[in-house]
């Protein structure tokens, strides 16, 4: 990892220095003119560079690689997220479902072929989910007993229960050909997506072509080429006229820069605080790792935080107003339910979150500034990782509980290494897709101790909220599960939202920032999930 980042750093470096010169030469007005032409070179060619940030580690393989933005350049899925949220066609042109709710029929297009040449059939489609259940990814296929090609067309999952939004699972796994599937594929992977794969120049880019055979519309950008730069360093590079879009934080993007805009995109990342929610005893998962805390496992501790904290002191501060308060981590989901939401006055109450722990029980006996309970302190590690605005809303965090009298170490990690921790300390997690099951990933007892460690991380368990997202999953339909989605979080005093049993602290929804190359155009992008998915609609991009 390291190794990656001094290599962006280093090309972020070359960039800059290339701009330095030739502004060290020229007048200002004639490093416009360079800036400008380089930018227009690529215009004129219809090609673009884009910073995709961190170099995705497994590489390009839509099944070990990870299933996001990157692999739907190269990769088609059965389904997809229209503009609404809602789901339509891609690989697929019809499914049904069975009558006990156990069998999802899915018919596939026949005009659909890989980048190599050869079509993609059902067979393909069955070979993806089957390698992709096996493989441990974070995509978790647990529900799926067997799936198997009909025919060239028709593919046929069968499940272990019945799950109203199984829809979701088909339009996750990018399709990989089963014909040319071995251990080198990552580096040079085939797809049937609008862009097919030329080269990977590993620690600084990977180049991509327009797909000539792709079955939807093509792409008006004919070659694509992704540099791996942090945020820092690909602002730079958008200012030099090196690159012709990044992500950035609110803080950069108040700063006016010539020759580009500003695209501030509605999203559903949404960041929060997940508490271990049991004792720690001394159990360990199936995997080996401890589970429980003593501190956050008490409600007055996640109540007075959820209480005191100021969200909108945050979106002002940490994300430069690029965002809203989130109090629930739904906040723009139909499956919401309004009932759980904090007013103003519910939270950023330090004062009604100090009744809070003082009725439960929390003292400060010693007059060292920490409560404590039962001989215990009232002192917890919150884990995080590096990224967008992670850190920042750590120690506000932080700042916040210590006015109350509750002691946070904060704790930079990877995923790797937060892993070991992830059941027995807090974590600060981003969340956000347009799927209901996402409660069930959160708060679903059963969900807990899978493979997938950081789905139900903190073991919570509720016996009402396992029954509400039972009914959900067996409904028909995604509309007839709402209500028991929305019971989930709160059914007669008791759920999983902050009025309930409070296994998160929500804090802010972030908008997703860019800037980009003024002439550049993104269409219409879809309602930004949790880690972007900006390239999902690409064939909309072109320069003006």
């Amino acid at each position: 990892m390291k190794l990656k980042k001094n290599m962006a750093r280093l090309l972020s470096l070359v960039l800059v220095m290339g701009t330095l010169a030739g502004c060290s030469n020229t007048s200002s007005s004639d490093s416009d003119n360079k800036t400008k032409s380089a930018v227009e070179q690529r215009k004129e060619n219809n090609e673009l560079v884009v910073a995709v940030g961190a170099e995705p580690e497994a590489g390009f393989d839509a099944i070990t690689g990870g299933h996001g933005s990157i692999t739907k350049v190269f990769f088609s899925t059965l389904m997809k997220r229209d503009k609404e949220l809602g789901w339509e066609n891609d690989l697929a042109t019809n499914y049904k479902v069975s009558d006990d709710k156990l069998t999802w029929t899915v018919t596939i297009r026949n005009d659909a072929r890989f980048t190599d040449g050869e079509k993609l059939t059902a067979e393909d489609v069955a070979f993806t989910y089957e390698t992709t259940k096996k493989s441990s990814t974070e995509v978790d296929l647990t529900m799926i007993k067997e799936v198997k090609a009909i025919d060239d067309k028709t593919v046929q999952f069968t499940l272990t229960r019945p799950m109203s939004t199984f829809v979701e699972k088909l339009g996750v796994c990018g399709i990989v050909p089963k014909h040319a599937y071995d251990d080198n594929f990552k580096d040079n992977p085939i797809g049937s997506g609008p862009y097919k794969f030329v080269q990977w120049d590993k620690g600084q880019q990977v180049i991509a072509q327009v797909n000539e055979d792709y079955y939807g519309d093509k792409p008006s950008i004919d070659k694509l080429t992704m540099v791996f730069l942090d945020t820092d360093a690909a602002y730079a590079a958008v200012k030099s006229g090196d690159v012709d879009m990044a992500s950035i934080n609110g803080d950069l993007a108040k700063e006016e820069v010539k020759g580009t805009k500003i695209l501030d995109i509605p999203s559903i990342e949404t960041y929060g605080v997940e508490f271990p929610m049991v004792k720690n005893t001394g159990e360990k998962t199936d995997s080996g790792y401890e589970i429980g805390n003593d501190v956050t496992s008490d409600e007055a501790i996640r109540k007075a935080l959820n209480t005191a904290v100021d969200r909108q002191g945050m979106v002002d501060g940490v994300l430069n107003g690029y965002g809203t308060v989130s109090t629930t981590g739904l906040e723009k989901m139909p499956w919401l339910n309004k009932d759980t939401v904090l007013d103003e006055s519910e939270y950023n109450n330090m004062d009604e979150a100090k009744k809070i722990l003082s009725n439960g029980g929390w003292k400060d006996s010693d007059n060292d500034g920490i409560l404590e309970k039962d001989n215990t302190k009232a002192s917890f590690k919150l884990l995080y990782t590096s990224g967008n605005y992670r850190q920042e809303l750590g120690l506000e965090f932080q700042k916040m509980a210590k006015e109350l009298g509750i002691e946070i170490t904060l704790e930079e990690r990877t995923w790797d290494t937060i892993l070991e921790d992830i059941h027995k300390e807090a974590v600060l997690f981003g969340f956000g897709s347009g799927d209901p099951s996402e409660l069930y990933n959160l708060y679903y007892s059963k969900a807990a101790n899978t493979p997938v460690e950081w789905d139900n991380a903190g073991f919570y368990s509720n016996k009402t909220v396992d029954e509400n997202i039972d009914k959900a999953l067996n409904c028909e339909s995604e509309d007839g599960a709402l209500k028991y989605w929305q019971k989930a979080q709160l059914d007669g005093g008791s759920g999983a939202s902050a009025k309930g049993d409070a296994p998160y602290c929500w804090l802010v929804n972030a908008n997703h920032v860019y800037i980009v190359s003024e002439g550049f155009d993104i269409g219409t992008p879809v309602v930004q999930p949790h880690g972007g998915r900006i390239f999902d609609n690409i064939t909309e991009w072109s320069w003006k």
